[in-house]
């Protein structure tokens, strides 16, 4: 019972992948979740904002190519990686925000965002992603 009513799917980020991703991109009833991290290197390095709207504006773009038009996608942005900056959900809205206004009428973007501790598996964040 219930096999077949959610495929979850990690597209990856690593350019090589982009050219497989457009056959999953079929359905109009899909939802995809746009995961950012705010660190960069080992080092655990906070990323600049300006980084994390070109990110998020290259696959937003990635995304609305693909689709060539078949549906408007919805799409919850997330960022892992909260633990490290102190400003992140800041950080996240912004983008949010951004992204909002640059994909308006393209992209559905949920209102709802999530930034997650990635050493806490059981984290608030979390549980309510998986809801």
């Amino acid at each position: 019972p219930g096999v077949g009513r959610l495929c979850v799917l990690d597209y990856a980020g690593q350019e090589q992948f982009h050219k497989s991703h457009g056959v999953f991109f079929s359905g109009s009833n899909s939802f995809f979740i746009l995961l950012m991290s705010l660190v960069t290197g080992e080092e655990g390095q906070q990323r600049t904002l300006k980084d994390l709207m070109d990110e998020a504006q290259y696959y937003l773009s990635f995304l609305r190519a693909s689709l060539d038009g078949k549906f408007i996608p919805t799409v919850m942005m997330a960022a892992s990686h909260g633990e490290y900056c102190s400003n992140g959900q800041r950080l996240l809205q912004r983008v949010v925000s951004e992204m909002h206004g640059l994909f308006h009428g393209m992209i559905n973007i949920t209102e709802e965002s999530f930034l997650l501790d990635c050493r806490e598996s059981r984290s608030p964040e979390m549980k309510q992603l998986k809801r």
